[in-house]
């Protein structure tokens, strides 16, 4: 495979009503092909999610995209943007362009991959649980028997981070490959964001560079 470059940014989740009007000027620097894309995005505003309001968070993920096509030189015109089935954005006509958005309670996370078969996958999450027990009980649905026996052996602190290193990993794996089938091959790029008093967790997926 030949080199792949790739950029990533990340954001606290910010700016309310303003963001409408950020997406709404950058829409217009898009193909028509993108409008679905745009509008689904749009209509998200003023409604409530799971975890408090999805629009500012998908709108800051779009953002960090939208700016990491600029700072890379890409003709934000030439590309397609659509929803994939599981309601992902993805670059449908650009085999050389590939992307990843995550977000989580107040974090945005996007990866921007470019070169021959381009792909990433990218995922944040909020270090919301913290009870050892509690993040024992989480592991159990995803982790293998000697994973969790090393997570049971650990101290509290090293729980939390093995915990959420290997979520983060798995679904970022999942995002770029589409399958979570063990053991997971490729690059992993991963770290801890800590701001306004909150702890959030990324790992970017990326796949070997067997040259």
């Amino acid at each position: 495979m030949a080199e792949l470059k790739f950029d990533w940014s990340a954001c606290i989740v910010s700016g309310g009503a303003e963001l409408i009007n950020r997406v709404e000027a950058a829409r217009a620097e898009y193909s028509s092909v993108c409008s679905e894309y745009f509008d689904y995005l749009v209509s998200k505003a003023g409604k409530t999610g799971v975890h408090g309001d999805r629009f500012e968070e998908s709108a800051c993920g779009f953002l960090l995209l939208d700016n990491l096509l600029k700072k890379n030189g890409i003709d934000r015109r030439d590309l397609a943007i659509m929803r994939d089935s599981g309601g992902r954005p993805c670059i449908i006509n650009r085999s050389d362009i590939d992307f990843s958005i995550s977000h989580s309670e107040g974090a945005a996370l996007c990866c921007l991959a470019i070169g021959a078969d381009a792909s990433v996958g990218a995922d944040i999450q909020h270090a919301r649980e913290t009870d050892p027990q509690r993040i024992e009980e989480l592991a159990k649905t995803f982790m293998q028997q000697r994973e969790l026996h090393m997570l049971q052996i650990s101290s509290a602190a090293d729980r939390k981070n093995m915990f959420y290193h290997e979520w983060t990993r798995r679904e970022s794996y999942f995002k770029r490959c589409g399958q979570d089938d063990l053991p997971m091959s490729g690059i992993f790029r991963e770290g801890i964001i800590r701001a306004c008093g909150r702890e959030h967790y990324y790992c970017i997926s990326l796949p070997e560079n067997d040259d």
